[in-house]
């Protein structure tokens, strides 16, 4: 790919004639609007040199002492600009000084200014007419306003819009021979960072590419924008350096800015622009920078695709505001300094289309705008044929316009791709012939081997222990519950005496059990809002009156309060808030003013170093009861079956297992084997042949009955019941059968003619139960060996249970179903099922614990093997996380805004630094 600058020069020959005909006349002569304008005579001295500031401030010329040998005169005339010369992209009027032969021994400076109007886009430069050329001058800058450069002579300027581009080439050269070619989309956009996720979105996006390219040789991989934020929490430890690193792995063709990609600063955004293999696309951005070459994104590309021509420009939308809001109402700030945007993106389009139509086959919007003004522009303008979107957020769509133009909108989140095919009849490359399709990423069976290594690689470097079990929540916490979590952990870390704290930005609860760094960033996700400050959701510090903060929280009841006993009316409090609460007082406290208005953290950040210290302290997250692993007592029983004399009893622990047999047939020791893998002919565990229980198909009346002997715990203990338990199995099902639904947990053991089996595996092999929404997980296959974990927290509301698969998790099910009929009542039945959906099958080991444990107890255990062990070690839990408490990783501040101090620091709060 190459990259260079684009314009047209025509000929200027009637600037000559203007130029020479510099003259003026008397007082009592009416002025003819179209005569040119008076010139002005300036001096230049030896000893001083010249500062000149003309037509009403547009123009600026300094030249430094001793830059002419003698004192000279000079003439500067102004000349507006008209169609002929705004053609060639000069969006400013002419600025000439005359004797045009003069030079300097040192450098002069001239400036212009910008015009109000200008809105079009691409980087400005000055230029100087030679001939009937105008020529850049390369050390052009662009501040404030004002377009200044260094110059050695006289001569006639102006500023000059120059849209960069970008040259590529995708597949192999045109075929002369060829009457029809494909050019194939793999389009994906609103990315946001979600690549170090356990589905691995990324790689499989990537491999669903390749196997694309590999069938249409001319197939583009295309990114709509959005690549940061609301994802993993490595990019918030990196401060925005592992999303980079992940995005410029995907090896993208083409990129568009989106409004989240400024959100951490200039700096970054000149390194995100700079991909050695994607053009990235910015048309309605222009840098001001001291250094052009910086920004490498461009206004234009264009890509050549065997015989099509393709012509690309990339929109990005407008910025978002600390309340979590679009900024819509002029005057639309830009999103950081050195950035200047235009939000006319209709002009820009049709300016671009303007210029490139003839020299392309067919033109593209890589587009951050969303759907809606998307189909405004492809309406609106004549020759946009294609808009591959993004920022929408609603799920992929496809629409065909009128005028024949194709918008295009992809899934978000990664979860998506959308593939679309054009097929070109290379006799007039109009109207081609479209397929389109989208593919869930998940459903992608195969991973790029080489992409996840490198998201594994940005994981390890960035965060390590982005997965590390933290600490433990026992139940399953609502908005207003974490919100007092949150409050509880902004007085941990800080020095605030109130808080008063909105449920309503909170964006994913947790469910019970293992908290990791991830589960706090997605309860709360960065969103830097305006770009390039903190979080919208980050937790400020206000300082009011007592009067005030009495006021401040009669006006928000539905929010959760935390505050002293006693507020005194004349003293000052310091209260922490949401971003959006702390930055807009009138907005949701009418009449309450703040002072000392300062950042204290982002709220995940707080969480994480909250639920650190809770553990070390033995506690639960969530309550103040004390952590299973702190407990020396056990309630964990564990069946191998590996006593021929006695195959029922347990290894150890306090359960009990028999055969369900209530009508006493006896059925239990005739129907069941225990023998080898060997001696049954049927594959041996991982680490070799085991003695394994061979099950029959039970009846209603038949089944295995787990007498749990452990206490009452949870939401329903008050009942007599077990809330939270564990059941894991080593299990092996025949391919004979696997295609109908086979019972394995019955929870109800009175009633059980009348009741259907709890958890079922499907004919898919997922593990689980159908409720409201799909509650099956996991992919598991016939006449293989699995080591399957459940883990249950029923509650009356908020209940879930988690799917295992050999250690991994692979699900949970959170709709808040999981109530009263998942609980235990002193037993549990296994592998029986009121309608008969049950099948023979093989159990190598059993293991039932009176409560919920966690994901690095079950991942220890691993996969099916000959013998099922656990051990209970007190305190092994709180005696890693008081390890991690003590070196846990701390948030930088941001290199290139050290001063800033975002995280932790008194941060200023002006938008656009």
């Amino acid at each position: 790919m190459q990259t260079s600058t684009f314009f047209r020069a025509k000929c200027l020959a009637f600037l000559v004639l203007l130029l020479s005909a510099c003259g003026g006349s008397g007082d009592a002569v009416t002025p003819n609007p179209n005569d040119p304008p008076k010139p002005s005579q300036l001096n230049v001295t030896v000893s001083s040199g010249l500062s000149a500031t003309l037509d009403d401030e547009n123009f600026t010329v300094t030249i430094p002492a001793n830059a002419v040998a003698n004192n000279t005169d000079i003439t500067y005339t102004n000349i507006v600009a008209d169609e002929t010369t705004t053609s060639q992209n000069i969006i400013s009027d002419i600025h000439s000084l005359t004797p045009n032969t003069l030079t300097f021994t040192s450098s002069a400076t001239i400036g212009i200014k910008i015009p109000q109007a200008y809105a079009l886009g691409g980087q400005l430069f000055i230029a100087r007419l030679t001939g009937d050329t105008w020529v850049n001058i390369n050390n052009s800058v662009v501040t404030e306003g004002l377009v200044s450069a260094q110059v050695d002579q006289l001569g006639t300027y102006a500023i000059q819009m120059q849209r960069n581009e970008a040259f590529a080439n995708i597949g192999p050269t045109c075929d002369a021979n060829a009457t029809e070619q494909s050019v194939r989309f793999v389009h994906v956009a609103d990315l946001h960072a979600r690549f170090g996720y356990q589905e691995q979105y990324f790689s499989r996006i990537k491999a669903y590419y390749n196997q694309a390219a590999s069938q249409t040789p001319h197939t583009l991989f295309t990114n709509g924008g959005d690549d940061y934020e609301k994802g993993t929490v490595a990019e918030q430890l990196s401060q925005g350096i592992a999303t980079e690193e992940a995005i410029k792995a995907m090896q993208f063709d083409v990129r568009v800015v989106g409004n989240h990609d400024y959100a951490w600063g200039p700096e970054k955004l000149l390194s995100y622009s700079q991909d050695e293999n994607a053009i990235v696309l910015a048309s309605n951005t222009r840098y001001e920078g001291q250094q052009l070459q910086d920004f490498a994104a461009v206004g234009f590309s264009k890509v050549q695709a065997g015989c099509i021509t393709l012509g690309v420009f990339g929109m990005t939308s407008v910025p978002w505001n600390e309340l979590d809001e679009p900024i819509q109402d002029e005057p639309i700030p830009d999103f950081i300094k050195q950035f200047k945007m235009s939000w006319q993106w209709q002009q820009i389009a049709q300016s671009i289309v303007s210029q490139y139509r003839g020299d392309v086959d067919y033109i593209v919007m890589l587009s951050h705008l969303g759907v809606g003004l998307d189909t405004e522009m492809a309406t609106n303008v004549a020759g946009i044929d294609l808009v591959l979107g993004g920022h929408t957020h609603g799920g992929e769509s496809y629409e065909t316009l009128d005028n024949g133009a194709i918008i295009v909108q992809p899934d978000f989140y990664a979860k998506g791709i959308t593939d679309l095919t054009l097929k070109f009849n290379l006799a007039d490359k109009s109207a081609p012939i479209v397929d389109y399709k989208t593919v869930e990423t998940e459903s992608v069976s195969e991973l790029d081997e080489t992409t996840q290594q490198a998201i594994n690689a940005i994981m390890g470097r960035y965060a390590p222990d982005a997965q590390t079990e933290i600490a433990i929540s026992e139940n399953y916490p609502n908005p207003l519950q974490l919100a007092e979590i949150t409050a509880l952990a902004t007085l941990h870390s800080s020095s605030i005496s109130a808080a008063l704290l909105n449920p309503e930005l909170v964006q994913k609860r947790w469910t019970p059990g293992t908290l990791t760094q991830e589960d706090f960033h997605k309860a709360f996700y960065v969103e830097r809002q305006p770009s390039n400050t903190p979080g919208f959701n980050s937790i400020y510090k206000v300082t009011v009156s007592g009067s005030d903060l009495t006021a401040m929280f009669a006006s928000q009841p539905n929010w959760f309060l935390l505050k002293p006993e006693d507020i005194k009316a004349t003293e000052n409090y310091d209260v922490a808030l949401f971003k959006g609460a702390a930055l807009n007082a009138d907005l949701f406290f009418n009449g309450v003013t703040f002072s000392n208005v300062e950042p204290i953290a982002e709220a995940w950040w707080l969480l994480d170093q909250y639920a650190r210290f809770r553990t070390s302290q033995c506690l639960y997250l969530d309550t103040n009861n004390q952590l299973f692993s702190c407990d020396n007592k056990t309630d964990i029983t564990v069946w191998n079956f590996n006593n021929d004399a006695s195959p029922l009893t347990p290894d150890f622990g306090p359960s009990a297992l028999s055969y369900f047999d209530p009508q006493t047939t006896g059925w239990g020791p005739e129907e069941t084997q225990y023998k080898t893998t060997t001696e049954l002919n049927i594959s041996d565990l991982r680490d070799g042949p085991s003695g394994v229980m061979a099950f029959s198909r039970h009846s209603p009346t038949e089944g295995l009955l787990i007498d749990l002997n452990t206490a009452a715990n949870g939401d329903f203990a008050d009942e007599g019941m077990v809330s939270d338990y564990t059941l894991v199995m080593d299990l092996y099902w025949p391919s004979e059968g696997n295609d109908i639904y086979r019972a394995v947990v019955q929870a109800e053991t009175s009633n059980y003619l009348e009741d259907d089996a709890d958890i079922f595996i499907d004919p898919s092999g997922g593990y689980g139960k159908s409720t409201s929404d799909s509650g099956y997980f996991g992919n598991t296959q016939p006449d293989t060996w699995h080591r399957v974990a459940f883990v249950f927290y029923t509650a009356p509301t908020n209940g879930v249970f988690e799917v295992y698969i050999d250690g991994e998790l692979v699900g949970v099910k959170e709709d808040g179903e999981i109530n009263r009929r998942w609980a235990l009542n002193k037993s549990v039945l296994l592998f029986t099922d009121n309608n008969f959906e049950t099948v023979p099958g093989y159990l190598n080991a059993l293991l039932y614990a009176g409560h919920a444990m966690t994901r690095d107890e079950i991942k220890s255990m691993g996969t099916a093997q000959q013998k099922l062990t656990f051990e209970q070690s007190t305190r092994v839990l709180n005696q890693a996380i008081e390890r991690h408490y003590q070196t846990a990783p701390v948030i930088k501040p941001n290199l290139w805004l050290e001063q800033r101090n975002k995280f932790f620091g008194s941060a200023s709060l002006t938008v656009n630094n």
